[in-house]
């Protein structure tokens, strides 16, 4: 899955380096990245690719919780998101997610040998502007002891086939994605 992410300068120049424009009049926010925040994706809604600012999260019209995820494997089937999937893809650029395991210990992961991660996503427009969420996938390696989901992965040369290229949706989406490494700053360990 993927419920916080993190968000610096590095990760900002890396964009510039992907995009061809930048629409941020308004700044962007460094850090931790919550769900509800204005982040920076990158979009194809322009020639070349294209950086703005969206909120994280859909809003629900049956609960006041954001939906913040959705399921790769079923995106081009649920009403809610297949239309994004088909037609609003971006990349949600971060250094590193976070999750947290059972014992609610936070656990950071990269992606191995690699400074950024690059998640799948797609967005929409809601009445108080644009949205995205973050695809996920079934989790595999390092995820697996932490949660049964994680975010839907690019490698950096999958980043313009995922916004423009309708051909190669389906594969991506059914894509295992890079190694993960994981990080925990502190561990409880049971004595039993």
């Amino acid at each position: 899955m993927c419920c916080q992410y993190y968000f610096d300068d590095e990760t900002m120049e890396d964009i510039r380096n992907i995009v061809s424009g930048i629409s941020l009049e308004t700044g962007f926010r460094m850090g931790n990245i919550r769900p509800s925040d204005m982040a920076v994706v990158i979009t194809g809604r322009r020639p070349g690719l294209y950086a703005e600012r969206m909120r994280w999260g859909f809003p629900s019209e049956f609960s006041k919780q954001l939906l913040i995820n959705a399921r790769s494997e079923t995106a081009m089937e649920k009403k809610l998101f297949a239309e994004s999937t088909l037609r609003r893809r971006c990349v949600i650029a971060a250094r590193h997610f976070y999750e947290w395991d059972s014992g609610k210990n936070k656990v950071t992961f990269t992606v191995k040998d690699r400074p950024f991660v690059y998640m799948a996503g797609i967005y929409n427009r809601f009445g108080d502007g644009d949205h995205f969420i973050v695809l996920t996938t079934a989790a595999a390696g390092e995820m697996l002891p932490v949660h049964d989901r994680m975010p839907l992965i690019l490698e950096r040369d999958e980043i313009t086939d995922w916004i423009r290229d309708n051909e190669k949706t389906a594969a991506i989406l059914k894509a295992s994605g890079p190694e993960l490494k994981r990080h925990q700053e502190y561990e409880q360990l049971s004595l039993f």
